[in-house]
């Protein structure tokens, strides 16, 4: 099979100030306390080769990464477990909010309000601070022995040259509005996902988001023997020598798992980064969580949009702020962790018509041109090849909600459809279904219930 052609990007690097400055931080315990795991991803920074082949997967209709048998997909609640940063219940950062006063930047840096407004700068028309200010102030900061000072300036700087970086060494007042919401969350997934979707659609530029945390969670999906790399390969091969058993799916997340599955009247999650906004799909990261596929996911779950800010003649942006006024989360389960076959055949047609951007390793996967025919020599298995694995994999499934193969039932016992709402033209069965009707979830603190809706359950 032939692959198609790779796309050059840049990637932003570190600072060398920044990293100079996190090195004389006297205590990280207290900071990651009060910020989170913000240090981690300037001290290890990120792998660019490997980045660079991560790119190449991107998958922009899925708004995923798709490999040759598997998919992966940055979730809210995995980046919020990578950084130590809840997920706050309020409406996230959308570029609308009113612009925060200077008495309150300074307050938050522990400055007077003379400090801050002489030091406004603005850049192509956007105002902020320059890096090289607030890196003289905490230096000034640590020699008075004012930690805490020192500490929150660190943090800004973290947050305006690292998690949402900008490359003229500038802290923009974006930046500047999440840092003072606590809620990086949320934009830090729709700007990763927004920058991947627009490089991958322009096929060239730089990649303006936080780098360093989508590569602490891809290589927490990696395998052992990969990041040892014994064999020296390059990443391309390294990556495409692996197969869905492979993978790390879900070693740090407990039983009956809460997720955020959808927004509003979006049937998966709007995301609004710092450029644009676009849709998230948790129903393609289930196995991510314990809860492997049946089948592929309905199409209605994982309807793509996606925007920029200054090309947005349908006012998105505004429906993306009124969604997470009424946030769905749902509650998966018992955990459940074999993909059944209709899946795996679903992403390898999805692989197929994406073409993968390097050639496969091994023998391809030749699927049966009859419907419901057997598939041909695989390089790739279907199922967990070590037979301890195999046995933990069978007693899960024997034991899991799908062990009988029995359909949705409602709430009164009767065997129905999942309806997304009573005036809906589309049905969803299967994985879907208690995704789309948000079974066993609850509403965010801010949110509101929607009318006529029913719960569905697995039985």
């Amino acid at each position: 099979m032939a692959s198609r052609k790779t796309i050059r990007i840049n990637l932003v690097a570190i600072s060398p100030q920044l990293k100079d400055l996190v090195s004389e931080l006297p205590d990280h315990a207290q900071f990651n306390k009060k910020h989170g795991h913000l240090l981690n991803l300037v001290t290890t920074g990120f792998k660019e080769d490997m980045m660079r082949v991560l790119f190449q997967f991107f998958d922009p209709k899925h708004h995923c990464f798709t490999f040759p048998d598997y998919q992966l997909v940055p979730t809210l609640e995995e980046f919020s477990q990578l950084l130590g940063i809840p997920i706050l219940d309020q409406i996230p950062f959308s570029g609308l909010e009113k612009m925060p006063k200077s008495e309150e930047v300074a307050a938050a840096l522990h400055m007077t309000k003379s400090d801050i407004e002489t030091n406004w700068v603005t850049r192509s028309g956007i105002k902020g601070l320059l890096a090289k200010f607030l890196i003289s102030e905490a230096r000034e900061f640590l020699k008075v022995m004012n930690v805490h000072a020192f500490e929150d300036v660190l943090a800004l700087l973290i947050y305006g040259l690292v998690l949402f970086p900008n490359p003229d060494q500038f802290i923009d007042m974006n930046a500047i509005k999440i840092f003072l919401t606590h809620n990086p969350v949320p934009t830090l997934l729709g700007d990763v996902l927004h920058s991947l979707h627009t490089r991958t659609m322009k096929k060239q530029g730089t990649l303006m988001c936080c780098v360093p945390l989508l590569s602490r969670w891809f290589i927490s999906h990696l395998p052992q023997s990969v990041l040892k790399n014994d064999q020296n390969l390059k990443w391309s091969r390294r990556i495409m020598t692996l197969s869905h058993s492979d993978i790390r799916w879900c070693s740090n997340l407990r039983e009956n798992v809460i997720i955020i599955d959808r927004c509003g009247e979006f049937p998966n999650v709007p995301l609004m980064g710092i450029r644009g906004g676009i849709t998230y799909n948790p129903a393609l990261a289930l196995r991510q969580f314990g809860y492997a596929r049946r089948d592929g996911p309905h199409g209605m779950i994982i309807q793509g949009t996606v925007f920029d800010y200054d090309n947005d003649p349908q006012n998105l942006r505004q429906k993306f702020v009124r969604a997470w006024g009424m946030v769905k989360r749902s509650n998966l389960g018992k955990k459940n962790s074999i993909p059944m076959e209709p899946y795996l055949r679903w992403v390898r047609a999805r692989a197929r018509e994406l073409v993968m951007p390097y050639l496969a390793v091994g023998p391809l996967i030749v699927e049966s041109e009859v419907e419901g025919g057997t598939s041909q020599i695989i390089s790739y298995p279907d199922m967990p090849t070590d037979a301890e694995e195999l046995k933990r994999s069978w007693t899960q499934y024997s034991k899991g909600p799908y062990s009988h193969g029995l359909p949705l039932k409602q709430k009164n016992g009767s065997r129905a459809n999942c309806q997304r709402s009573p005036d809906s033209e589309c049905s969803v069965q299967g994985d879907d279904a208690k995704l789309i009707q948000g079974a066993g979830g609850t509403e965010g603190s801010f949110g509101r219930k929607e009318e006529g809706q029913e719960s569905c359950e697995l039985h």
